[in-house]
């Protein structure tokens, strides 16, 4: 129970055992942590206690763990969002049975020990939060440990029931506020103040606890999505999130394979860990690229091998027989056989695609500024193949918005296969940079890239579920390869003899440039924290197509065949020209924006070469 006697880790089968420090210095500052605690017993040495020399500080976070711990009368709807987290988050970081357990868990304490005094609607009331409130500073005031025989309950009891901890309801909350923002707006607005709260149990979390936790990480990685979701990618708060998040995991050593051992990590929890570096590895590379930044993780210092494509089912399994014949149902390198996409494919796909865009991420911080063409065709013949190597299941396919596979899938294989394409996008790029017109590699990658996006864009209005990335993906990998092919549409009307490359058909490249500007036009809502820009650049991919469809109109060009299909990038926002603010929350509509300074621009250059650093004074990020 929540406010019983509380239970010793002991009792847990969670008990200190000695550690194997890595040299000298790992040694020496255990040694002080032993002193210190010799000197100051018990949680008190982390956390002051009313009557100490620290009792401000107490008092403080005692009112912010009140202020936190009120929030549980919104339970019941907490309850329904995280249930239909799971039904469209197919990638998710932290599985679904341990989620659901410890939410069951925390409603069965709180009723038993009769703090729920009466529910009405999707409200709770609550009584003697302060009790609450004591309890859980308390407990997230002490070290959690965990031994190689812990089992799944009692890593259960670690964070909730009798040690109830504040990351573990600021995960229940990051979760919820997620899960609303893919409903519909009625449900945002509901949601809306529990968002505030979820920032303040992160920081709380990290202020208690003497090392971080893997609750602590799955909350920083729920809470950077929530933050980017709000403010944008390019929100130097998200970075700064971003970073934090990598700090915990090294200060865990989950870069280190030898942090996975049987002699040192249950094997669940083992194959949980690695699955979340594994996606915070591609986070991490995906929000350098957004500010041009180079990586806080880098290969140089990962040995981790990558997680068993596993069902959180597989994962849990009740025995070890069950687990066993899962795993032996795996392929050598640890794919799964049965054609099925988990949250663990997911991760181990993007982590492979991360460490190819971490190679190209070196040619844009090296000293010498030319890149090496030998090299970066080697790493592009690497990556494909790479991809081509993969079983057939995990590649994405057009085919699949046909099919029968679920449209949740299907966005996420687009998404993967973007960010396949898009290495080979940034590789062209950087090879053709002193060349007056685009490399036929460049187009044809383009070409997959637009068609892609388009379809995905087409998909919008068939689910359930809002995908709420969808602006980002349009402005990211959408607008960059429009700017390369309208590009050389309109070298085309310049120079009667330059044509596309074969297999690129004109018209349909038209017909995608089209489809694109009006959605971005139909995405830019008020709602939409990118709206100004999605409307500018509808706008210039507009202008820009009517003066290449007014010159063909007036001359003699043969249009070629047909286009190519494949693409990868996850999403990466762009940054935003700063407007009047009652015009970035006003109707969405193209003559809301000021649209002048966009009619004689250079798209390309618009498009693709963001930087940040020369650009803050006069780019606001959203």
């Amino acid at each position: 129970m929540l406010l019983s006697s509380r239970t010793s880790n002991q009792k847990s089968g969670c008990t200190k055992t000695d550690r194997a420090y890595a040299n000298p210095i790992k040694l020496c500052y255990a040694i002080m942590e032993q002193e210190q605690r010799k000197k100051l017993p018990g949680p008190s040495w982390t956390t002051p206690t009313r009557g100490s020399r620290d009792s401000k500080a107490y008092e403080a976070h005692l009112a912010t763990m009140k202020e936190i711990v009120s929030q549980l009368r919104y339970l019941p709807v907490i309850e329904k969002y995280l249930h239909q987290y799971y039904s469209f988050k197919h990638n998710a970081v932290v599985p679904k049975p341990v989620v659901l357990h410890l939410l069951e868990t925390l409603r069965t304490d709180l009723v038993s020990s009769g703090h729920i005094l009466r529910e009405k609607g999707e409200r709770a009331e609550l009584g003697n939060i302060s009790e609450i409130s004591e309890t859980v500073l308390l407990s997230s005031s002490t070290e959690v440990v965990i031994t190689p025989s812990l089992d799944l309950h009692g890593f259960f009891a670690l964070f909730c029931g009798a040690n109830l901890r504040v990351e573990t309801i600021g995960l229940f909350y990051t979760m919820a506020a997620r899960a609303s923002f893919f409903l519909l707006i009625a449900t945002r607005i509901r949601m809306a103040h529990l968002s505030k709260t979820c920032t303040l149990t992160l920081r709380l979390a990290r202020d208690l606890a003497p090392q971080s936790t893997d609750v602590i990480i799955w909350l920083a990685n729920e809470n950077a999505q929530l933050r980017s979701f709000l403010e944008g990618d390019a929100s130097l708060a998200v970075w700064r999130l971003v970073g934090d998040l990598a700090t915990d995991l090294l200060a865990l050593g989950l870069n280190r394979e030898a942090t996975y051992s049987p002699e040192r990590t249950p094997f669940f929890l083992a194959e949980c860990r690695r699955r979340c570096f594994a996606t915070e590895y591609y986070l991490e590379k995906m929000f350098g690229l957004v500010f041009n930044l180079p990586p806080r993780i880098t290969s140089q210092y990962v040995d981790v091998k990558l997680p068993l494509d596993l069902s959180d089912d597989e994962l849990f399994a009740q025995t070890s027989e069950e687990l066993e014949e899962a795993k032996s149902r795996l392929t050598e390198d640890g794919w799964n056989t049965d054609g099925k996409l988990r949250a663990a494919t997911w991760a181990r796909l993007r982590y492979i695609l991360s460490q190819f865009r971490e190679e190209i991420v070196e040619y844009h911080f090296q000293a010498s500024q030319s890149a090496d063409p030998v090299q970066l065709r080697e790493l592009s013949s690497r990556c494909r193949q790479t991809w081509d190597n993969l079983l057939p299941h995990l590649r994405y396919s057009q085919d699949c918005w046909k099919s029968d596979m679920p449209l949740t899938n299907c966005y996420m294989h687009a998404k993967v296969h973007l960010a396949y394409l898009q290495i080979h996008f940034q590789i062209y790029h950087l090879l053709g940079e002193d060349s007056s017109s685009p490399l036929p590699e460049l187009l044809d990658v383009s070409a997959n890239i637009l068609e892609t996006v388009v379809q995905m864009g087409n998909s919008r209005s068939k689910g359930a579920f809002t995908f709420n990335d969808l602006p980002e993906i349009l402005l990211s990998c959408g607008l960059p390869s429009a700017a390369v092919l309208s590009t050389a549409l309109e070298n085309i009307t310049q120079d009667p003899s330059s044509i596309l490359t074969p297999g690129i058909r004109t018209s349909a490249v038209i017909r995608n440039l089209s489809v694109l500007a009006s959605q971005l036009e139909s995405v830019a809502s008020s709602r939409e924290r990118n709206q100004a820009f999605c409307l500018q650049a509808a706008k210039a991919i507009t202008d820009k197509l009517d003066k290449i469809l007014d010159k063909f109109s007036t001359s003699k060009f043969q249009a070629t065949s047909d286009v190519a299909t494949s693409i990868d990038l996850s999403p990466m926002s762009v940054l935003t020209p700063y407007i009047d603010s009652s015009l970035a929350y006003g109707a969405g509509e193209i003559g809301a924006i000021n649209l002048d300074h966009y009619e004689n621009f250079d798209l390309m250059s618009w498009a693709i070469d963001f930087d940040l650093g020369n650009t803050a004074s006069n780019w606001i990020m959203m």
